[in-house]
């Protein structure tokens, strides 16, 4: 028996799906405004006993830093970060899609952590977007890591616009 053909109206709408399926998928997550700053991560210090980072002195930023990004926070922290204020770190699709829609402000020159995993060489890294003014993810980290110059931001599944 021969299959039949496929009617129009149905070709029709898988190419409205294959058109609107990556739409759906950028207004279903959104971003928070910056990075995640120094003020507000100690917030979250405070409220779950966290270590506070290696940088800041007595579990505070120093003086005039509090709304620069937060930094030497690795991936589980940032993590955690993210689901104490009902969040999630982005995926490396999502960060790049925004960047290059051009609706990712920046506070610092850092790299943001992401939730994807990248494979290489029988170990899982993290990859990270930034830094600056590029929408570059090519960066490869091993979660546990921490440095000056690793960041992040969350972003908050919402109801898609239909």
């Amino acid at each position: 028996m021969m299959p039949s053909p496929k009617p129009k109206s149905l070709r029709r709408f898988f190419h409205l799906w294959i058109f609107f399926l990556p739409v759906y998928f950028l207004v279903a997550a959104a971003f928070d405004p910056s990075e995640v700053s120094n003020a507000d991560y100690l917030k979250f210090v405070v409220a779950t006993r966290h270590p506070a980072p290696e940088y800041w002195a007595n579990g505070r930023f120093p003086a005039g830093h509090g709304n620069e990004p937060v930094v030497l926070v690795n991936f589980d922290e940032a993590l955690s970060y993210c689901q104490f204020v009902g969040r999630r770190l982005p995926t490396v699709d999502e960060w790049k899609a925004t960047c290059e829609a051009g609706k990712l402000k920046k506070r610092g020159d850092i790299w943001e952590w992401t939730s994807t995993d990248v494979d290489q060489d029988g170990q899982t890294y993290k990859a990270l977007c930034g830094p600056s003014n590029t929408c570059d993810c090519s960066h490869r980290y091993l979660p546990h890591w921490k440095n000056s110059v690793k960041g992040f931001r969350c972003v908050q599944d919402a109801t898609p616009v239909t």
